[in-house]
């Protein structure tokens, strides 16, 4: 792939707007500048009322990786640290209150954040062969920003093995909770297209407005839920990437090197 091509591609046809994240030899990974893409596109899609249905997906074998952890050497700044925090939760805020249907057209692995971007979508289809890892646990960090999307919906039992062991969950495994359909890569376009041609058939603000309902519904009609958990979120996030786990495990991921957490918890008694 070119140096130059673009990090997003953004395509509109028959009122369904696809957004794919194309940075495949790099897992379609995060970046910063992909968040700035997102966060001045997704607001101008939403304006759009030629725009009925958002389609997430990626290039090549993954849909997404997560956070390009390459952009997090260790320890940084606390103010760059939020504002890295800030574009991030902006994104997945964006994407989980977008007022139009939004779909997940999940054509490989989803990993870290890249799960989180999943549990934004209202309609999420994935070939057989994807899985889903929240692999932040290995890498000494957490799952901040896409734990409040995530949690409510699975829950604590189902959260706490998913985010503690960074397992694997094939696609097969998911449709019984998270995934709205499970195909084969040669039916994925097919199915997307089935669910696209139901959304465009159904009201636009009636669509919208279910989507409110169901959020306001989800968080008990508490108006202050969500800014009580992102004040956590936003707590935890900072201390996580200032700590020496998220130094450490940050440097073996890029050093290919599995990280020895009895060597680490050894070293720092010594300190």
């Amino acid at each position: 792939m070119s140096t130059t091509e673009p990090e997003i591609l953004l395509s509109v046809v028959d009122h369904v707007a696809t957004l794919t994240f194309n940075r495949p030899r790099k897992g379609n990974a995060l970046t910063a500048s992909m968040n700035e893409i997102l966060l001045d596109t997704l607001p101008k899609l939403a304006a759009d009322p030629q725009v009925r249905v958002l389609v997430l997906t990626g290039a090549g074998k993954f849909f997404c990786t997560g956070m390009d952890l390459s952009a997090n050497r260790g320890s940084m700044d606390p103010e760059q640290v939020k504002g890295g925090f800030f574009k991030g939760r902006q994104v997945f805020n964006l994407l989980n209150t977008f007022p139009k249907p939004v779909i997940a057209r999940i054509n490989g692995p989803a990993l870290g954040g890249g799960v989180g971007l999943v549990f934004t979508a209202d309609i999420r289809i994935a070939v057989d062969n994807a899985y889903f890892a929240l692999t932040e646990v290995k890498r000494g960090i957490i799952p901040a920003i896409i734990s409040q999307f995530i949690v409510p919906e699975l829950g604590k039992h189902k959260t706490r093995e998913y985010m503690l062991t960074g397992r694997r969950v094939p696609a097969a495994e998911g449709a019984d909770s998270f995934l709205t359909s499970v195909v084969s890569p040669q039916d994925l376009d097919a199915k997307v297209k089935s669910y696209i041609e139901m959304l465009v058939d159904s009201a636009p603000g009636a669509s919208a407005d279910i989507k409110k309902l169901i959020d306001m519904v989800g968080s008990g009609g508490d108006k202050n839920y969500h800014e009580r958990v992102q004040n956590g979120v936003e707590e935890a996030y900072v201390k996580m990437m200032q700590s020496d786990e998220a130094a450490y495990g940050i440097m073996s991921f890029l050093s290919k090197e599995k990280p020895d957490w009895n060597q680490f918890l050894k070293d720092k008694a010594k300190l």
